[in-house]
């Protein structure tokens, strides 16, 4: 009987819009099965029954399936179409000698079920049909269309070893659908990359977000669709090593997969309770068949069975006590339905009706009705979803988990640290009187100097920090042609000019408060108060007119004072850091000294000179030399912490 099958191909496919799919026997004979007895064709890799439908795992090593058989968990579903392989309906070969005639209508028959639901863009049924085609009677059409169905699930993987299946099998298919078939596998190649896994114990069971692949050491490549991935290895009496990594097409990911002797550890048994033989799953991991008994870690494990078709149980707990025997017995039944999850971050952990099923991807099969799945991860917001499935349906769900900015995850440990700052400190007057007296024909220099400040103190995790703080600071001024006089001893001043150079010497003492922000580029923010403690030293020269009217040129005298000032110091830095413990940064800090007692020229002992036929002369001894004033430092930083 004749069927003919309308199917919408999105454009890409061979370049073609829409065409028309026979389905008929004749033509599903007309795709051509694999021969017997060469190389090139020998079957490569047909799942059992049933087994490479999206949620079941792949078959066990030591099952009934053929060793190139797509095993990779599925990804989502893509919006278009691949870029250049067709479904097939029919194709031109002849047929060869190969498996059972007999089993040609039934493989058939899934064949015209699996166009049916192409045509409803039902990629995941489609595929089960294929593939349980090509297991009873591999045919290139039957192959062509499951390599079809995994592209456009995103199953990048699976679909590159299937369009490579499809050109080893049948290398004298008509030369458009080779050349589409070429074109798809060096796509795929693209999108495809490679886990090599080392350091891993000999024939540790290897699984990749949750689903069983080789045991090592790996004889064939394994190969991942691009992006993050949960791999896991297995082995009685060693730690299960697990580790997340990030793949992208083309890239081979090098994964150093040690696995210590177990320290502590306790025996698990695990029986069919009918007697029937299915894999054992041991968090993630095909470690035999039924009835297994091995010994694990101590801890609580995830185990399930998976067997032909849709056999097999939900995951369940397991847990295992030291130097204790546990036994869990575990009833097969049908899985009808389906769910692929995915979770941000790639280390979020899935939990499944309760069971923590693993970690950023979990594809597997469940009973149909309702269950929970949530997402968790540690500092994240968690997230749950409550899904009813119904019979052969799969349900595909995404957690993007948020930030739990309060979380205690993300506060940073509490610390002593120790800074030390050190910059040039400018100022455009020393202030007092003898600045504020440069006139319109005085002119004086930037006070200029410098300052350098240790900090230590003790910084908490939210990064605010109280500490001590001391230093150093010297700075100067000078200004020439001041207008000022000089007074005898007992006759009235004498008018001139002076060139005065003041400088200021001392230490700082002081508490501060600071904030800082930031982990590979720290901003602080950083308030101090305190007192500097010094000496202002004012050297003097200056000419001036006697009372004959006659020049006369003062000698240098020099004043010492002591200084008294109450400091602010805000300060903002910004660092880079430089290993776990160590930062350097560049700042600016402002240097506010109030005056508590300004200095004055008189000092301790106000000096005092000769004056030809004036006598001895001084000059005022109640002039301030210095008040409050600001300084801009211009800084460098580093810092310690513990």
């Amino acid at each position: 009987m004749s069927r003919t099958i309308k199917l919408v191909v999105l454009a890409g496919f061979l370049g073609l819009g829409a065409f028309e799919l026979a389905g008929t026997q004749t033509a599903f004979a007309q795709g051509g099965a694999a021969p017997k007895g060469s190389a090139s064709a020998k079957p490569a890799a047909p799942a059992p029954s049933g087994s490479a439908k999206p949620g079941d795992a792949p078959a066990a090593a030591g099952s009934s399936a053929p060793a190139a058989a797509p095993t990779s968990a599925p990804t989502a579903a893509p919006a278009s179409a691949p870029s250049g392989a067709a479904t097939d309906a029919a194709g031109p070969e002849g047929e060869q000698s190969g498996p059972d005639p007999a089993k040609k209508p039934e493989a058939e028959a899934h064949f015209l079920k699996g166009l049916d639901l192409l045509n409803e863009e039902a990629w995941t049924a489609a595929l089960a049909e294929f593939l349980a085609s090509r297991e009873l009677y591999p045919t290139r059409t039957a192959t062509n269309n499951a390599a079809v169905c995994l592209r456009k699930l995103k199953r990048f993987d699976e679909a590159l070893d299937m369009f490579e299946t499809l050109l080893r099998e049948f290398p004298t298919m008509p030369a458009d659908k080779k050349e589409a078939a070429q074109k798809e596998v060096a796509d795929l190649r693209s999108l495809v990359g490679t886990i090599d896994i080392g350091g891993a114990e000999p024939g540790a069971s290897i699984a990749v977000d949750g689903r069983a692949k080789q045991d090592y050491p790996l004889i064939d490549p394994l190969r991942v669709s691009a992006g993050s991935h949960t791999v896991r290895l297995f082995k009685e009496g060693f730690q299960a090593f697990e580790s997340t990594v990030d793949v992208a097409g083309g890239q081979t990911v090098k994964v150093d997969a040690k696995m210590p002797a177990l320290a502590a550890s306790g025996r698990l048994r695990i029986v069919e309770q009918n007697g029937k033989r299915l894999d054992v799953v041991v968090d993630g991991a095909v470690v035999g068949v039924t009835p297994w008994e091995g010994t694990v870690g101590v801890g609580e494990h995830v185990v399930l069975l998976q067997g032909d078709g849709d056999l097999g149980t939900q995951p369940t707990r397991a847990p295992i006590k030291k130097d204790e025997s546990s036994t869990l017995t575990l009833s097969a039944e049908l899985l009808e339905s389906g769910v692929l999850v995915k979770s941000t971050p790639s280390a979020a952990r899935i939990v499944i009706d309760g069971i923590p099923v693993g970690r950023g991807i979990w594809d597997g099969r469940l009973r149909k009705g309702a269950h929970t799945i949530e997402s968790t991860y540690d500092g994240y917001f968690p997230k749950k979803k409550d899904v009813s499935l119904e019979r052969g349906e799969r349900q595909e769900l995404t957690f993007d988990l948020e930030r739990d900015e309060d979380a205690d995850r993300w506060r940073l440990p509490s610390k002593i640290t120790f800074d030390i700052v050190g910059g040039f400190a400018l100022t455009p007057s020393f202030g007092g009187d003898v600045q504020s007296a440069c006139g319109d024909n005085c002119s004086g220099t930037l006070g200029l100097g410098g300052l350098v400040m240790a900090h230590g103190g003790y910084e908490w995790g939210s990064g605010i920090g109280i500490g001590l703080s001391a230093g150093f600071m010297q700075a100067s001024q000078s200004d020439t042609g001041r207008a000022t006089t000089v007074t005898p001893v007992g006759l009235e001043p004498l008018n001139g000019t002076t060139d005065d150079s003041v400088r200021l010497r001392g230490y700082l003492v002081g508490v501060h408060g600071a904030y800082r922000i930031g982990e590979d580029f720290p901003i602080r923010f950083r308030l101090g108060a305190g007192a500097l403690i010094g000496q202002i030293h004012a050297t003097r020269t200056g000419t001036f007119a006697t009372r004959a009217g006659a020049a006369f040129t003062a000698p240098e005298v020099g004043s010492d004072a002591t200084a008294a000032f109450v400091y602010i110091d805000p300060e903002a830095t910004v660092g880079i850091k430089l290993g776990d413990n160590f930062e350097i940064g560049a700042g600016a800090q402002a240097l506010i000294l109030i005056a508590a007692a300004a200095p004055t020229f008189g000092g301790d002992a106000n000096p005092s000179f000769v004056v030809p036929g004036d006598g001895v002369a001084s000059y005022s001894a109640d002039e301030t030399t210095m008040g409050t004033t600001v300084f801009i430092v211009p800084q460098l930083t580093a810092r310690a912490s513990f």
